[in-house]
């Protein structure tokens, strides 16, 4: 602990990062929709769908959630919900195992720390007991944050199955959540929401990925088409079903489904 933080006797905390690693960020995004279906939660009432009764513990899982990009929110204040986001539904819709791969790539990338050392450390990191040192004496996590982080790091690494070829550069590093690490119980769930559409955000783009077109959807909204090999007169007919099926799904999503079913 440093002199500071004995001074003040505040508990010593490491850089924010998710608390559990990807693959059970997934299968608690799988219970989220068995739950809700297709309804905006309530921040209160999100622990239900994983029968968790602590709200620390819910709001860890949550920010979770919303490091890797499963999870969004909507609204602001007392009237802020929890819905899926566009890449948590795309993992689950998917009927392609490389699609999900793809999701799941850049969603192992998406936390700040944990892309900040996959850029550093690559698919052969150094040996636990290097590694434990670099993060408490240079980086400024606790012990038991450095072990923890560690632990979800190479979970998550290894469930995504990531290779050199998806190294991303300093520039490119994950977004970082608003919310307290695994060294505190408590979350800041009062944060600023996530960038409205027409503000810029970072895109990093994986091996063999290219920008295919970008647009306005909106005087708040835009959007740019990613996209990996060669694209034909098939591929593009393929999308436009795609967007008409979203746009199907969204239409379904009525005003009085904000409540969640008990």
């Amino acid at each position: 602990m440093t002199e500071d933080a004995k001074s003040t006797g505040q508990k010593e905390r490491s850089p924010a990062y998710p608390l559990i690693p990807l693959e059970a960020a997934l299968e608690r995004l799988t219970a989220f929709e068995a739950y809700f279906k297709r309804s905006a939660a309530r921040l209160g009432k999100v622990g239900d769908a994983w029968g968790i009764k602590a709200k620390a513990y819910a709001d860890r899982t949550l920010a979770a959630l919303r490091y890797f990009g499963l999870i969004e929110y909507q609204g602001a204040g007392k009237e802020r919900r929890v819905v899926i986001s566009d890449e948590g539904r795309k993992y689950l819709r998917s009927q392609q195992e490389e699609t999900k791969r793809e999701v799941l790539r850049a969603a192992a990338l998406r936390p700040k720390q944990i892309a900040k050392f996959w850029d550093e450390w690559g698919k052969d990191r150094p040996g636990d007991a290097v590694c434990l040192d670099d993060l408490m004496f240079k980086h400024g996590f606790s012990e038991a944050g450095a072990k923890n982080f560690l632990k979800v790091y190479d979970d998550t690494i290894g469930f995504a199955k990531l290779s050199d070829s998806d190294k991303i550069s300093p520039k490119n590093e994950g977004v970082e959540s608003q919310v307290d690490n695994g060294d505190n119980a408590t979350s800041d769930f009062n944060s600023p929401s996530p960038p409205s559409g027409n503000q810029k955000q970072r895109v990093t783009l994986m091996a063999g990925e290219r920008e295919l077109t970008t647009g306005l959807l909106s005087k708040n909204a835009s959007f740019r088409l990613i996209v990996n090999g060669a694209i034909g007169v098939k591929e593009i007919e393929r999308l436009i079903k795609k967007l008409e099926f979203d746009k199907e799904i969204l239409a379904d999503i009525e005003p009085e489904d904000d409540e969640p079913a008990n």
